[in-house]
């Protein structure tokens, strides 16, 4: 009998390491979190930045903080190229570089794309909550980036760059990139 016990603890104890060690139940575990983040503005008339940092907002986790100062207002039609980009001997193009209507875009932002994962993210901890014209300064405070962002476009581990080229009258006006990191746990 004590023999018969002493072997199901062993076995019991057996199956909680695997498990921990092979993540039985849960699926791949992994974290994510922003490592940098650059604004520039391609013409100081248009817009300035007067914010573009990253926060440390607990042991782990970061926000992104942006502040764009527009000067010619309203803005009642923006063009936004997608691109994102992944870190090998450098940064090279991975997946995505698109330009989209950012109009058109807001006005049905509930559309199943990288676009539209990248947008919802943003507008949870923005301004733009709203479709053209834009006739106020463009907020961003403290977006965490976590993996529910990517339960829709899973990236393998590596370090990344999303960046966002803001168009009005076509011309480039403001460029925003964002540095991540992704590591499998």
């Amino acid at each position: 009998m004590v023999a018969l016990v002493s072997e199901r603890w062993l076995l019991i104890a057996v199956v909680i390491l695997l498990s921990g060690e092979l993540r039985i139940g849960d699926g791949r575990r992994s974290r994510s979190r922003f490592t940098n983040m650059q604004c520039i503005s391609f013409n100081e008339s248009f817009a300035v930045f007067t914010k573009c940092k990253l926060n440390l907002l607990g042991r782990g986790r970061t926000g992104a903080e942006m502040y764009l100062k527009l000067l010619q207002l309203p803005i009642d039609n923006c063009w936004i190229n997608w691109s994102i980009y992944r870190r090998y001997n450098g940064f090279r193009p991975f997946l995505y570089n698109v330009s989209t209507d950012f109009c058109q875009l807001m006005g049905n932002s509930k559309v199943l794309s990288f676009q539209g994962l990248v947008i919802n993210a943003i507008m949870t901890k923005s301004n733009l909550n709203h479709t053209c014209p834009y006739d106020h300064d463009i907020i961003l405070d403290n977006l965490e980036f976590d993996d529910e962002f990517l339960k829709n476009l899973p990236l393998p581990q590596g370090n990344y760059k999303v960046e966002l080229r803001f168009a009005t009258d076509k011309i480039w006006r403001v460029q925003v990139s964002c540095f991540f990191e992704r590591e499998e746990l």
